[in-house]
Parts: structure tokens; sequence; C-alpha cells
């Protein structure tokens, strides 16, 4: 019965996270941002990069809920609390239109405080209890085949209300999906046993134990130059909505179809992470992702930009294929990650792993809107695929289980 509970509870926080229902605005907040304030592809790369700052500052959410326990529960507290937060910063984005830029950032920057702090103590707790179970990567899929349903209905009704409701009718339906999280982790958990929180001395031995150690620098480093590659994905949506000339309900359909793959590849990942050495699944993941990358470079041909039904075609096929090669690379990557997390201290240090994946993702995202500024999209594609293929040459120095 507490491995049911346990996988609810998995399955449905990450199902109203903002890889889940919460990213309902996404597509809203781009068209606001495009059209409203006419933010340059660059611009919109740059805002998506600050606004993702909590992520990168996981690490610090670990050691708070590492160390400082809140109302007796160094998890559980904290993300009813974190929940309401987040719940908050939509309310008051969906209370006025007098929006500018610099609100929309500070909001958007400090749910996404919230929801880092979220993911943390959800992750810490997914470890803690995967580990002392071996379910880890059965408690990863289950996480993101809650993502990937979730996105499947945020698809389809995001780009429907991209078009059809106002702004803030989207923020107001964004802020029940945390407030539900803080509801049902109060229903779920009511009883669960926590790891035991650590003195400090305690804590910083083990912490400088598992973290400063040749091996785990040398993982953190991979992990963040998979990340690191430059993001095309904002000069895509311009590109995809001035020149190939998708609408907005069409770009909700594409999400939502890369969902759908999303799902069939986290069922594929369930059932081969029990029989494909990690080595493998990793080596794979980096090479067919890099090759991949270089198929963007077919929606820039004068033959498709000349064939708009073919243009949409091709995206159809993609979203699919990619959703489910996608969710596979970026699972592996996960599990390898919380392989090499001490439950412990699997706030801080799984904190530590991620947020040195999100410094690479915002890098990304930055570096991505410069180099498009100087170079344009078709050698952005061409530095994001040869990038991402040459941290190959990590693998055979890595230690895997």
């Amino acid at each position: 019965m507490d491995k049911v509970k346990y996988l609810l509870i998995f399955a449905l926080v990450y199902f109203f996270s903002p890889n889940g229902l919460s990213s309902l605005p996404n597509l809203t907040l781009n068209f606001l941002l495009k059209e409203t304030f006419k933010l340059t592809a660059t611009q919109l790369a740059y805002f998506s990069a600050i606004t993702i700052l909590g992520w990168a500052l996981k690490p610090l959410w670990g050691l708070i809920s590492d160390l400082i326990p809140l109302f007796g529960s160094k998890r559980k507290s904290y993300l009813i609390i974190t929940s309401l937060i987040a719940a908050f910063c939509w309310f008051l984005l969906s209370s006025t239109s007098n929006y500018s830029v610099w609100i929309l950032l500070v909001i958007l920057t400090i749910s996404s405080f919230a929801y880092a702090f979220q993911d943390v103590v959800t992750d810490a707790l997914m470890i803690e209890i995967g580990k002392k179970e071996n379910k880890l990567a059965e408690f990863q899929a289950i996480q993101w085949l809650g993502v990937s349903i979730a996105q499947i209905i945020t698809g389809f009704a995001g780009g429907l209300a991209a078009e059809k409701l106002r702004a803030q009718t989207t923020f107001l339906l964004a802020a029940f999906f945390p407030l539900t999280i803080a509801i049902l982790t109060s229903i779920l958990l009511r009883k669960i046993k926590e790891e035991p929180i650590l003195r400090f001395q305690e804590f910083k031995e083990n912490f400088k134990l598992g973290v400063w150690n040749k091996e785990f620098l040398l993982v953190n480093l991979f992990l963040f130059l998979w990340r690191f590659s430059p993001s095309f994905g904002a000069p895509m949506f311009y590109y995809q909505v001035d020149v190939l000339k998708f609408s907005k309900v069409f770009l909700g359909f594409l999400s939502s179809l890369g969902a759908i793959g999303s799902a069939i590849g986290t069922i594929i990942f369930s059932f081969i992470s029990k029989y494909v050495p990690m080595k493998k699944l990793l080596f794979w993941s980096v090479f067919l992702g890099g090759i991949l990358t270089f198929w963007g470079l077919i929606y820039l041909t004068p033959f498709i930009k000349n064939n708009l039904t073919l243009a949409k075609v091709l995206a159809i096929v993609d979203s699919i294929l990619f959703g489910v090669l996608g969710i596979i690379f970026f699972l592996t990557m996960l599990t390898f990650a919380a392989q090499k997390t001490n439950p412990k201290l699997a706030g801080s240090i799984f904190a530590f792993i991620t947020s040195v994946m999100n410094l690479g993702l915002m890098g990304s995202e930055a570096l991505g809107g410069y180099l498009f500024s100087k170079v344009g999209l078709f050698w952005l594609i061409v530095i994001s695929g040869i990038t991402s293929l040459a941290i190959l040459i990590f693998i055979p120095f890595l230690k895997i289980d």
C-alpha cells in the first residue's frame, strides 16, 4: 500500500508541476512577450534564462530542507508552503492586466524559486524511498509519465487558451494547480516517515565526502555540458510563427503530440532500464540527441518554406518521435544523477546535481540567444549539434553503476 501511495504522490506532484499542468500559460506568455511587448527572439531567450534562476539555486533549497525542519518536517511542510507561494504568484498575475516586462520577470522568477524548492523536496523523497526500495528508475518513470499525461492536456489546452482566453484567465487557472499539490500533500503524506535530520557537523562531513571528489565533479561537468549546448528554442519558435505560419492552436497541438511521445518513451524507459546497462543508455542518449539536432536544418530549406503543409506534417512526425527519444535521453541522465546521490543528503546532493544541469540550461538559453543574433538560425543549429556530440568524449571516463 505504501508503494502505491508513493507512486501516486510522485506522479501527482509532477502532473501538476511546471513541467506538467502548470506549463499551461507558457504559450500565452510567449505570445504576450512577442506580440504585446515586442520582444525579439534574442530578448525572449534572455527572459527565459532569467526566469529559471530558481532552478539553478536548487542546492540552497536542498540545504535548507536537509538542515532546517519546518513544523517538524524537512520535506512535507516545505512541499505545502512552496506550493502555496507558487499559487499566490499566479493569483497576482491574474488580478491585473497592467503588466510590464519587469513585473512579469520578477513574479515569474519568484514562482520559479517556489517551484524549484517544491521539486527539490519531492526528488529528495523519491531518492530516499527509491534507494531503500531499489526502485529509482520506476519512481523516475512514474514522475515523468505524470508529466507526459499533463502535457498532452496542456498542449491542446495551452494553444486554445493562447487563442481564446485573456491572459488573466489563463493565469487564474494556473494558480489552482500548485494549490492542488498543497492539498494532496497534506492528505497523502500525513504519516510519512522521513529520514532523520543530521547534525550540522555530520552533514558537513557527509556532504564533503559526497561532493568533493574527482568522480562527482566529472559527473557534474558531463551533465552541465549536456544541457549547455546552445538552444535554438526561442529562435525556432519565432521562425515557426513568422515563416512557417504555425498558428497558436497548431503549436499547442504539436506540444500535445510531443507529450504523447513522451508518455510512450517513459514506458519504454521503465522497461529498457532494467535490461540495458547505464553506460550504453548514456552513450546512445548523447549520440542520437546530437545527430537529431541537425534535423532542425530541414525547416530552413527553400523547399519546406515553399510547402507549408509539408512543414506541418514534418512537425507532427518530429513532435512524436522527439517526444519518445527526448524523454528516454532525459530519464537516463536523471537516473544516472540519482545513482550518484547519498540518500542521507538527498535534498542537497541531488539538488546540487540538477542545479548544475539547470545552470547549463540557463547558459544554453542565453548563449543560444546571443549566437542567434550573431550567426543566424542555420549556424546556431549546426553549433548546437556539434557541441552536443562533443561530450561523448567524457563517457569513457565516467564511473557508471
